[in-house]
């Protein structure tokens, strides 16, 4: 899969290395419905190699995805991500 990068998901100063990682790699992602003339945004919670917890957003486009947005996790996602990094800790635990 294709992975592009907008110059504006360059502005938080985040490597295309981390956001491949998290992309990868990610905990959890959900849509955001578009509207207003926005297409469908996803929203990529995860750690990057080291460790670094970020937000990545990505539309999708015809021959991959598309970057356009990426920091460290803010509160307003922070507890979404931590719900799941409890889950997946709880499942590797019980095994």
């Amino acid at each position: 899969m294709l992975i592009r990068f907008t110059q504006s998901a360059r502005k938080h100063k985040i490597g295309t290395t981390r956001v491949r990682h998290v992309l990868a790699h990610t905990t959890v992602a959900f849509t955001i419905p578009g509207g207003d003339g926005k297409a469908e945004r996803t929203v990529w919670l995860g750690a990057d190699h080291e460790g670094r917890v970020l937000e990545v957003m990505t539309i999708n486009i015809d021959d991959g995805l598309l970057v356009i947005h990426a920091m460290d996790i803010r509160a307003k996602y922070r507890g979404r991500y931590d719900q799941a990094t409890s889950c997946e800790t709880e499942r590797e635990t019980n095994r």
